[in-house]
């Protein structure tokens, strides 16, 4: 006697084998980290941040980043920035998503975090 499920499977099977593979995305070095956009999602980042959680934290610098696409479109950004308190400096790691030449509102910060040493 033949299973009424297995007609179902077979053509699960076949489905899946003519599915595309995901991608993987590859997060890819900034060559310049002082480009102008690097520097404005830099600074974006430490400008929500610092509303966010209504400190007086402001953009110095960035050391380095990566990019990769993100899935469904646009763009994660992946940065190191130098940000200053008072006069005290220190390392944040940033994560945004956003769109290059797109309106400030679409962008996300992700995450925003100090490294600490």
């Amino acid at each position: 006697m033949r299973s009424p499920a297995l007609p179902l499977v077979v053509a699960a099977l076949l489905v899946a084998g003519t599915l595309p593979a995901a991608s993987q995305a590859v997060w890819v070095p900034v060559r310049d980290p002082h480009e102008l956009v690097t520097r404005q999602v830099a600074q974006f980042a430490v400008l929500m941040y610092s509303l966010a959680r209504r400190t007086d934290l402001r953009y110095v610098d960035v050391v380095r980043g990566e990019t990769e696409e993100a899935v469904g479109g646009g763009t994660n950004y992946r940065l190191v920035v130098v940000a200053a308190a008072g006069s005290a400096t220190a390392p944040y790691e940033c994560l945004v998503w956003g769109v290059p030449g797109s309106r400030s509102d679409t962008w996300k910060l992700r995450r925003f975090r100090k490294i600490h040493s």
